[in-house]
């Protein structure tokens, strides 16, 4: 069986990039580089068969999944820790409504009973989730 040409080697290559850019299944990526790779050799040095060619792709897929694969992955997934301590956790805050309104937001207040409180300024000592504790001056 006669083999695959340069062009069309390299339309595979490109065809399992763009296919990865759409999937993002970070495994299709390696086959379209193989493909890349196996193309630049059958331009240099022509294959004898369309067997050789796929194994020759699979073998530098399979080798290139195995070298870069997990370092590649933990770059790409690399999450960035964000701190959501925008809020600071003491100051002062005014009771309204029967919530605490501070910092432009409002928060349960879960330590004590604020119903005679309404409109009154009070110390915030921590703030969790949506949660408040404060002291009354």
């Amino acid at each position: 069986m006669d083999s695959l040409s340069v062009t069309l080697l390299f339309s595979l290559g490109i065809f399992f990039i763009f296919l990865e850019v759409i999937l993002y299944s970070f495994f299709i990526i390696w086959f379209g580089i193989a493909f890349l790779v196996v193309a630049i050799i059958e331009f240099f040095f022509p294959l004898p068969s369309i067997w050789v060619q796929l194994s020759l792709v699979i073998v530098i897929a399979v080798i290139l999944f195995l070298v870069f694969y997990k370092p590649l992955k933990s770059f790409v997934n690399k999450s960035q820790n964000f701190s959501n301590d925008f809020i600071e956790q003491h100051g002062k805050g005014i009771i309204k409504n029967n919530m605490l309104s501070y910092q432009g937001s409002y928060f349960k207040v879960v330590d004590c009973d604020i119903s005679a409180l309404d409109g009154t300024e009070v110390e915030v000592i921590k703030i969790d989730k949506n949660n408040a504790w404060i002291k009354n001056e």
